[in-house]
Formats: C-alpha cells, sequence, structure tokens
C-alpha cells in the first residue's frame, strides 16, 4: 500500500510539473507574438527557437518563426514553416491562411489558391477568415499614408473571395463562436488573431495569423 501510496504522490507531481511546464510555454508563446508585433523580431525569434527546444513540434512556434521569415522577404523558407507545423496542427485554419499567402508572395497561384480554400473551409467561411488575418471589411476606412507592404490586404482579400466561392457550403466547417470572438476561452488561443481589426493600411505583421 506504501508503495502504491508513494506511486500516486509522484504521479500527481509529475502531473503538476508537466502542467507548469505547458504554462510556461503558453507565456512564451504570447510573449513572442507582442514582440513580434511591436517589431523586435529578433528577441521573438529566440522565444520561438526557446519553444522548439521544448517541444521540437510545437506548431505555434513554426507557424510563428514562418511569419518572421515572411516578413523578411524569405516566402520559401516560410513556406518550410507553414509546412512542418501543419505536420503538428493540420486542422488550424489560420495556418493554411499563412501559407497561402506565402505561396501567393511566390507566384504559385494554383496551391496559393488551393490553401486559401482550405482555410476558408476549415476557418467556418469569408468573414472568419477574414478575422484571423485581421483583414478590414469592405467598407472600413482606408489610410491613404500609411506604409505599403509586400503583403497587400486587397489582395489577400481579393483570393480569400475567390477561395470562398469556391468552397460548398455543406463543407464548410462550423467553428464555435467563441473560437474567434472570445479571447478568454482557452480554446479560442490557437484562433484569435494577434491584435485590434486592421485598416487598409496595416503594416504585413497584422496581416499574418500569429498562434499562441
Amino acid at each position: 500500500m506504501r508503495r502504491i501510496a508513494i506511486a500516486g504522490t509522484a504521479l500527481a507531481l509529475l502531473v503538476a510539473m508537466s502542467a507548469h511546464a505547458a504554462e510556461k510555454v503558453d507565456s512564451r508563446a504570447d510573449l513572442g507574438v507582442s514582440l513580434a508585433i511591436g517589431g523586435s523580431e529578433t528577441s521573438a525569434e529566440s522565444v520561438f527557437v526557446s519553444m522548439l527546444s521544448h517541444t521540437r513540434g510545437d506548431a505555434r512556434a513554426l507557424n510563428n518563426l514562418g511569419n518572421l521569415r515572411l516578413l523578411r522577404g524569405e516566402a520559401g523558407v516560410a513556406l518550410a514553416f507553414y509546412d512542418r507545423a501543419l505536420r503538428a496542427d493540420s486542422a488550424d485554419a489560420g495556418i493554411h491562411l499563412n501559407r497561402a499567402t506565402s505561396l501567393m508572395l511566390l507566384g504559385d497561384q494554383k496551391r496559393s489558391e488551393e490553401a486559401f480554400a482550405t482555410g476558408v473551409k476549415l476557418a467556418g467561411g469569408l468573414d472568419r477568415a477574414m478575422t484571423l488575418l485581421n483583414l478590414p471589411a469592405d467598407n472600413a476606412p482606408v489610410d491613404r499614408g500609411a506604409k505599403k507592404t509586400a503583403i497587400n490586404p486587397e489582395q489577400l482579400k481579393s483570393m480569400l473571395k475567390r477561395a470562398a466561392a469556391t468552397v460548398p457550403k455543406d463543407q464548410i466547417k462550423v467553428v464555435d463562436s467563441e473560437v474567434t470572438t472570445n479571447p478568454a476561452s482557452k480554446t479560442s488561443s490557437t484562433w484569435r488573431s494577434a491584435g485590434a481589426r486592421a485598416s487598409d493600411g496595416t503594416e504585413a505583421p497584422m496581416l499574418l495569423y500569429w498562434k499562441r
């Protein structure tokens, strides 16, 4: 009986330690995204790399490292990161949308359209896909003096709308509204976009999906 009690105590301790470690990695993910959005890309990269040292196939770290590469103009390297991230979490619509964006920038229209269609389907429709990428509504005001970037929001919207038109409505995955609207929901942590809804002049980091 004593051995059973000791084993039970050890198991409880192990579970507690695992939960603490997971919480620590979660906080690193949030920190890395905040740094990236704030323009501290080198520091953000260090955070995401450290996450991989704990969990080699962490989809959050892989997706976010892909984003950093894409922001540096390395679309081919970004694509490789997104592919690895999808091997860890193939159901994440945001990663598919980032992958589609990288293919779009590489000029691979066919595969880009296919990836956008997959992202729209998994997101639960066009509106949710646009939310994941912080894209503005069609009637949103345009900031004419905003900094121009390689990722064009109008081009992204056009690709998403074209993709949405190819996805049969019965194939659209129904997603709980909390997934994209309730930041306090634990489930939403892997879906919510990095910041407030963008305007047409939003810089490139805000037009990507950051996985927390």
